[in-house]
């Protein structure tokens, strides 16, 4: 079987690839363009958040019986068209959730308490106690919108904490249990002092997190996004965070993550968001530790393998 890993991957995992007898060509790019002469040749497609998989690519895409996506997140795929082809799609749902739930938890923690202001205030000698006085997780109620994998990931970790929490999901049924309760968005709007996103981006996700979506919580909140970063608007996130309607918010994922190619007017959008005390941004790294990039490498050889034998 021959495999076409288009985005970049550790040597150690081409090689456990190898090991299992199977043909690796390892072409990484940001460009779907420079795979359409060669595409053709292969059974199987492995990408991570680039190339972008759409209907030129695939197409031209002859031979392909499998593509693998090393994540969650698929709205740089055409799943549909991909499937009308008959071609088998995979991502790697759950390898990183514990890592999601982790950076969830810290991120959360480090705007409650000021980790990251007042990490900035003693390395500027600045000893402001009162201004970084925090607030105990505990008396407070999280909402989390989306329980998948990520998000029952995040309220597994935080039950311990003692805090009540709140889940919402369109798609799901019968999700609640000893740690977590399972309302309709209106509830979790009225009750939530915290908000945590972990939803795909899709049309329905689009723009979700607006003004007119902040304005339908009672309480001010906290908003927590290590999801997509087009779930939330941006200008209406930072209209929130200027009129207190958020009290900070906690930003993993970003609307467009390649700085090279902001325009003027998002330049300023973000250079606004930046400036802000209570804003903590990690660069799309929620996922993305050791042992998530294990798992994930892990679930796709197995996959592959499965798919050879079928």
């Amino acid at each position: 079987m021959k495999i076409l890993v288009a985005s970049e991957f550790p040597e150690a995992f081409l090689q456990k690839l190898r090991s299992q007898g199977l043909t690796v060509t390892y072409s990484p790019t940001k460009n779907p363009e420079e795979l359409i002469p060669i595409i053709a040749l292969y059974e199987v497609l492995i990408v991570r958040t680039f190339p972008t998989v759409r209907k030129e690519l695939i197409d031209h895409a002859k031979s392909l019986k499998l593509l693998c996506r090393a994540g969650i997140g698929m709205d740089h795929i055409d799943v549909a068209y991909l499937e009308q082809k008959g071609i088998a799609v995979f991502n790697t749902k759950g390898a990183n959730a514990d890592s999601v739930g982790e950076q969830s938890v810290g991120m959360l923690l480090s705007l409650l308490h000021h980790i990251s202001r007042g990490n900035q205030h003693v390395k500027a000698f600045q000893w402001k106690r009162e201004a970084n006085r925090g607030s105990e997780l505990q008396s407070l109620t999280v909402g989390i919108i989306g329980y998948g994998h990520t998000g029952s990931a995040v309220a597994k970790r935080l039950a311990g904490f003692g805090c009540r929490i709140l889940a919402y999901d369109k798609y799901k049924r019968d999700y609640g249990n000893e740690y977590v309760e399972e309302v309709s968005l209106a509830f979790l709007q009225l009750h939530s002092q915290i908000l945590s996103f972990h939803v795909p981006l899709t049309d329905e996700t689009m723009n979700w997190g607006n003004s007119t979506f902040f304005n339908q919580f009672t309480h001010p909140i906290y908003l927590l996004n290590l999801a997509r970063g087009k779930v939330v608007h941006l200008p209406s996130l930072l209209q929130a965070l200027e009129s207190g309607k958020v009290l900070g918010a906690g930003l993993d994922v970003l609307p467009n993550e390649r700085f090279d190619t902001l325009g003027e007017g998002e330049r300023f959008l973000y250079e606004r968001l930046f400036s802000k005390e209570n804003v903590v941004l990690t660069p799309h790294v929620g996922g993305w530790s050791f042992e998530s990039r294990e798992n994930i490498q892990d679930a796709i050889l197995m996959r592959i393998l499965d798919f050879q034998k079928a």
